[in-house]
């Protein structure tokens, strides 16, 4: 299997903080299929009662709603819950940017505040853990795009 470098990271420029990295192993790790998320259009379609389907006049792409799902770790409760938190605040900025760099090729996306959900289950309790669910706006169009 080979090797993959994977760095994620929320910006938060907005709160005078360097950006927040969602991958360092030490604090956040991104859960199984944490990055992924579906293009959509806004169409213009016109359609006639004496044809068959539709045709579409004009047509933008949508804001993505990208899901992230961060395992956030500590080594008692009160510093996964600052974890939690900083994350939290990281994401819910007016606007920040998501940078992904995968095996050093760097994307980068502008982003609006996320919604988000938080697993507090008692075995995440035990184990000093929680995972934060993110559902990001961002951009369709990368502010920054390495080759596909």
């Amino acid at each position: 299997m080979p090797d993959l470098s994977l760095a994620v990271a929320l910006t938060r420029t907005l709160l005078g903080l360097p950006d927040l990295d969602l991958n360092d192993h030490l604090n956040y790790y991104l859960s199984a299929n944490a990055l992924g998320a579906q293009q959509t259009f806004n169409r213009n379609q016109v359609a006639s009662p004496f044809l068959d389907g539709a045709v579409t006049t004009f047509r933008t792409r949508a804001v993505v709603q990208q899901p992230v799902a961060v395992e956030v770790l500590g080594a008692d409760h009160a510093e996964v819950t600052a974890n939690v938190r900083a994350l939290l605040d990281a994401a819910c900025q007016d606007s920040y940017r998501l940078n992904v760099s995968v095996n050093g090729v760097a994307h980068a996306w502008a982003c609006e505040a996320a919604d988000y959900q938080v697993d507090w289950s008692a075995a995440r309790l035990v184990a000093c853990q929680a995972l934060v669910s993110l559902s990001i706006p961002m951009q369709p169009e990368p502010l920054v795009a390495g080759s596909y």
